[in-house]
């Protein structure tokens, strides 16, 4: 499901039953698309999100950390000005389409009062964020300004007058009574009511199939709320629904609040988005070398498969020195016997040579092969050790949280992968090596959260008689299990934290190998990151988001 007209109808509920009340007392823009308000409401400040993302729009209370920029945009300082410390009046929708409004009440500098109304059209790529002064029905800033030359039907710059989305039509199926669906497809109830999205649709026909009314449908989402994940039976596309989809859908997981339901089911898709913006040039430069680099291998490996035929070329020579007697000058082949196996074998030959001139030809070739064959393996190691410290990076960028993209940045200007910039810098590494996690049985763990924190973990930080932890095979972190008598509800807690930290995350039955540190080496001139190690053991888990963030300290 999406966040449709009937998801946003439960959300802003959900809302007026939290923050309702409440004072705005800090305002952020993390990230371009998003924004977040902390609402100080029953005591207890909590996060508001509003985001005008093109894929991920919505709005919500989160728990989810963020950090502040050090320069804020001219949007938040325009919030700043007119909304800080205002009092959340109310939340509400337009009928049933996913436009939210918060109706707001803000003391200016003279201690007059004035409202405001802050918007957030969910809307795909033309979603949008507006403080509109309730007073004048003007903008008094928005989150993505459009130029008239690209919007004709309404202003979207600061001093426009507000002016609702282009309206549909449509009914709202919380406004009407006594409606019968018994006739209507799934396609008909979408292009009749407002707010109702493909899912909720086939939804509502089969509960409509089984003597239900359109009444009883729309009272669920103000009086029987079950948040949760759920596949769809057709498809077996994961979504998220506001109420338990009893005919259409196979649930995953369900979860105490709405908001509670986002923040986990957008976790990893906004924080791959938002680390993809920082990274962006980053990677493309790292493909670029990759692409390069796998090129290389392909090349080097056709001319390794080309020496195969050095020995060939040795016994040619041999052979033509021995019969030289036998070669007619000017002759074009000869066949010789090899005396090694008694085949006839035919060699061709340069007829403007003499035979001593083609055998050492023939010698020539077999030198030059045999000489290139170090330099061709040298190269082959070093591109391929390239190779896969590129892919662990790139990996890395999966599964790591937006505040580690700073480490990983720092890790490739050290090897010499991107240059420092003068400005927009990454900040100076925090001394904090790793993150810390206790298993349940109180044994602490680390881990790696980029290359140059896993060497520094493993070779530097650890003790030889503690557990070391990474996926068979796949890019991932360092775990580092504090003991040297580890239980076994340790071993798969630290290996289960080892399969989330990694490329393997959304898998299953992940192999885990696992190993103490003494056994573990480094060898000269290697990439950060990357170790041999021998005598390990392998143990088959699941990566487990809950229970990583139950052992988080």
């Amino acid at each position: 499901m999406s966040f449709d007209g009937m998801f946003t109808h439960a959300m802003v509920n959900e809302l007026n039953q939290n923050l309702s009340g409440g004072r705005i007392s800090k305002i952020q823009q993390p990230f371009a698309n998003e924004l977040i308000l902390t609402v100080r409401s029953n005591r207890k400040n909590r996060q508001l999100l509003l985001s005008a993302h093109p894929s991920y729009a919505r709005v919500q209370i989160t728990d989810q950390p963020f950090a502040n920029p050090a320069k804020p945009s001219t949007f938040v300082m325009s919030l700043r000005k007119y909304i800080t410390s205002a009092i959340v009046q109310d939340f509400h929708q337009l009928n049933n389409d996913r436009v939210v409004s918060i109706d707001l009440s803000a003391k200016n500098e003279l201690g007059d009062i004035h409202e405001y109304t802050l918007v957030t059209e969910i809307m795909a790529r033309h979603s949008n964020i507006f403080l509109i002064n309730k007073e004048t029905g003007k903008i008094v800033d928005l989150i993505k300004r459009v130029s008239t030359e690209n919007n004709s039907f309404r202003g979207l710059l600061p001093g426009d007058d507000y002016k609702l989305p282009p309206a549909q039509n449509k009914i709202n199926p919380f406004s009407t009574k006594d409606e019968n669906l018994n006739n209507l497809s799934a396609s008909e109830i979408r292009d009749k009511y407002e707010g109702i999205g493909l899912d909720t649709s086939a939804e509502l026909v089969e509960f409509v199939k089984q003597g239900n009314s359109l009444d009883d449908f729309m009272a669920r989402y103000n009086n029987d709320l079950h948040p949760n994940t759920a596949k769809s039976n057709d498809k077996h596309k994961l979504g998220f629904f506001p109420i338990a989809f009893k005919n259409t859908t196979t649930e995953v997981n369900s979860y105490g609040s709405l908001s509670e339901l986002l923040d986990n089911y957008y976790v990893d898709k906004a924080r791959l988005d938002r680390i993809e913006q920082q990274t962006k040039s980053i990677t493309h430069r790292l493909d670029i070398i990759l692409k390069k680099d796998k090129s290389k291998i392909k090349k080097l490996n056709k001319q390794l498969q080309h020496t195969d035929i050095m020995n060939k070329y040795n016994l040619y020579g041999e052979l033509l020195t021995t019969y030289m007697s036998k070669i007619q000058h000017g002759s074009s082949s000869i066949t010789l016997t090899n005396y090694y196996n008694n085949e006839e074998v035919t060699i061709k030959l340069n007829p403007e040579y003499s035979p001593s001139l083609n055998a050492q030809s023939y010698y020539k070739k077999y030198r030059k092969l045999q000489n290139s064959i170090p330099h061709i393996n040298e190269q082959l190691a070093i591109t391929t050790n390239e190779v896969n410290y590129l892919e662990s990076v790139l990996a890395s960028l999966e599964y790591v949280d937006i505040e580690d993209v700073d480490g990983i940045v720092y890790e490739l200007i050290e090897s010499g992968y991107i240059k420092k910039k003068r400005r927009n810098a990454p900040k100076k590494r925090k001394k904090k090596i790793g993150e810390n996690f206790k298993t349940t049985t109180g044994v602490e763990i680390t881990v790696g959260k980029n290359n140059l924190e896993n060497d520094q973990l493993t070779m530097k930080l650890s003790q030889k008689n503690h557990y070391w932890f990474h996926v068979k095979d796949i890019p991932g972190s360092h775990v580092i299990l504090k003991t040297s008598d580890p239980d076994e509800q340790s071993i798969t807690e630290a290996a289960t934290i080892a399969a989330y930290y990694s490329k393997a995350r959304d898998s299953s039955k992940v192999p885990v190998d696992y190993v103490q540190i003494k056994n573990i080496r480094k060898p000269n001139g290697a990439k950060p990151g990357f170790v041999i190690f021998e005598g390990q053991k392998t143990i088959l888990v699941d990566p487990d988001r809950k229970l990583v963030s139950d052992l988080k300290e």
